[in-house]
């Protein structure tokens, strides 16, 4: 019983860190475009 609970608790955790993990890297795909445009449109 307490096996499937901690079992539970591993997936749940590291369902949100991978999520986690995929939101910064896209976001930080989104910020170094932004920062490529600003630099081009400044030359």
């Amino acid at each position: 019983m307490i096996e499937s609970k901690i079992f539970v608790v591993i997936i749940v955790l590291s369902t949100v860190l991978v999520g986690l993990a995929v939101y910064l890297f896209s976001l930080d795909r989104r910020v170094s475009k932004m920062e490529k445009e600003i630099k081009n449109n400044k030359n």
